[in-house]
């Protein structure tokens, strides 16, 4: 195997280990989110409302639409310095929690 195959299989596992933090000091996540507030991330919210990444929308609507999906301050450090590997685990895990045996259909009274 060459150096480049080697380096394409060996960054994704690499970048898994890493969290949003450390992308962003790496220069991963240093583009500007140019999307309105209400269709942002909680991530992208977070980012740009407290850890300086660039955005063509205001503070004030920044804040507001934080505030009415009812985030911390708290919620953005855990989420900012948690690995991609664990929050792929964390999504997986809510998604099979969340889907529900099949309801069986009603009884109807006999007439």
């Amino acid at each position: 195997m060459n150096k480049t195959q080697i380096l394409s299989a060996v960054i994704p596992l690499l970048l898994t280990a890493c969290s949003n933090q450390q992308a962003a000091q790496l220069g991963m996540r240093s583009s500007s989110v140019n999307v309105y507030a209400q269709k942002m991330s909680n991530n992208q919210l977070c980012e740009t409302l407290y850890y300086q990444r660039a955005t063509s929308q205001t503070k004030v609507s920044i804040g507001a639409e934080f505030n009415r999906r009812g985030l911390s301050k708290k919620w953005c450090d855990r989420e900012f310095n948690k690995l991609y590997v664990q929050k792929l685990v964390d999504q997986l895990v809510s998604s099979q929690s969340q889907t529900t045996p099949p309801q069986a259909a009603p009884i109807q009274p006999a007439i």
